[in-house]
């Protein structure tokens, strides 16, 4: 009986060890998706495509005359899209009551990032028709 034991102990064992090294395989998977996408939103690619996403909603953006003078990425809104790309939020003259929410894809994947365009939120709606 504890042969069977010793052996059902060991088997238990090399489960559970397989589950934890399983698991933790996941959980490094997603951080590494997780930081890809971090490392494409502040891109320079996106840089550009966020400019002229603003540019739409305000032609005089980022000039003296313009109703939008800067933007940041909101870190904490990226997220992946289930029809697949990036979605995350842009948040303007710093007040986060006055955000876009980009979205991002590729045809390919070799082909350049695209810009699904920018929703404007209501804060960003008023600004843009003061």
């Amino acid at each position: 009986m504890k042969a069977k034991r010793k052996i059902g102990r060991y088997i238990l064992g090399v489960l559970v060890l397989g589950v934890l090294i399983w698991g933790g395989l996941l959980v490094k998977n997603h951080l590494d998706f997780q930081h890809e996408m971090l490392q494409i939103a502040h891109s320079k690619e996106v840089e550009r495509l966020i400019v002229h996403d603003l540019k739409l909603k305000d032609p005089n953006a980022f000039t003296t005359k313009g109703k939008i003078q800067s933007y940041e990425i909101d870190d904490k809104t990226i997220e992946h899209n289930p029809m697949g790309g990036i979605m995350f939020d842009v948040i303007i003259n710093g007040d986060k009551e006055i955000t876009g929410s980009i979205g991002l894809w590729k045809t390919s994947k070799d082909g350049p990032i695209e810009s699904v365009g920018m929703d404007a939120s209501e804060g960003l709606q008023k600004l843009t028709k003061e």
